[in-house]
């Protein structure tokens, strides 16, 4: 039995097989023979339980590890597309071959940082997430790279 097979704590130990069962509670017992039926499917239940809090905090970091690459990713554009173009110092060559480096950056980005893409980083973000300033903070940041692309 693995993990990728699709049981969870949601299905309960009850639609398991008996082998099933045998192979989670191996987890938590190293002897499952001399388990009655009973204990054999509690400890079978708590494994189930286990792997499910794995997962979920697997998606939590996840969800954490989505948040700060949203964030390095705004902060990077946002760098380049605004600071990029005020840069004054440079000869006007430069500056010119500058400002169209950042407006081809800009097309690029618009096309790889489509809207389903990004709808579906803020889904991710405030379906996983308890915390409503957490979910806000990544809306708030998908919201300021959607502006930062189009203009």
């Amino acid at each position: 039995l693995s993990i990728s097979s699709g049981i969870n704590a949601e299905y309960g130990v009850g639609q398991l097989s008996t082998e099933e069962q045998r192979e989670l509670a191996s987890w938590i017992v190293t002897d499952t023979a001399k388990c009655s039926a009973s204990e054999r499917a509690r400890y079978a239940q708590i494994r189930l339980e286990q792997l499910a809090d794995n997962k979920d905090q697997e998606l939590t970091l996840y969800t954490q590890l989505t948040e700060n690459l949203v964030y390095l990713l705004w902060r990077h554009v946002h760098h380049y597309t605004v600071h990029g173009r005020a840069d004054t110092h440079q000869p006007k060559k430069q500056l010119l071959s500058s400002q169209d480096s950042i407006k081809q950056l800009t097309r690029e980005l618009s096309h790889h940082l489509t809207d389903p893409f990004l709808k579906k980083i803020v889904d991710f973000t405030s379906s996983k997430n308890t915390s409503t300033v957490t979910s806000s903070f990544t809306s708030a940041l998908v919201r300021r790279l959607r502006k930062l692309i189009t203009v």
